[in-house]
């Protein structure tokens, strides 16, 4: 029996270094066979803005990994997160997003912009224990 996992690509980051003047939505992860994923943030510069998680049952892909079907997406709620989700207020920083228990097939991460600038860099992982 395999053990399903994804380990975090230094190489190929889940959102590498894309703008925070605006709204950034990572490409989905499929979790199925895995109870969870977390996320690892970091962002330079002056961003204000919030992060969410979205799930989905909906969204497709193909062998190749193209998107068949783009899916219906919802916002997690607060309750389904170890801790709070990092709010970037105007300075570099960083932060954690721990996904725990979601019985969904694929996650993505959402970055909404409420002022200023920088860049955002994500690395996700997840794994069976």
């Amino acid at each position: 029996m395999d053990r399903p996992l994804i380990t975090p690509n230094l190489n190929k980051p889940l959102v590498n270094a894309a703008s925070m003047a605006s709204n950034v939505t990572s490409a989905a992860t499929i979790i199925n066979r895995l109870p969870g994923i977390s996320y690892d943030v970091s962002w330079t510069g002056t961003p204000t803005g919030t992060f969410s998680v979205q799930v989905s049952n909906s969204y497709a892909q193909g062998p190749d990994g193209s998107v068949s079907n783009a899916g219906n997406w919802s916002t997690l709620p607060g309750a389904a997160f170890i801790g709070t989700l990092p709010a970037p207020a105007g300075s570099p920083g960083n932060g954690f997003i721990d996904v725990v228990g979601t019985e969904a097939y694929a996650v993505r991460l959402v970055y909404t912009a409420s002022g200023g600038s920088g860049n955002l860099t994500v690395l996700a992982a997840a794994k069976v224990l």
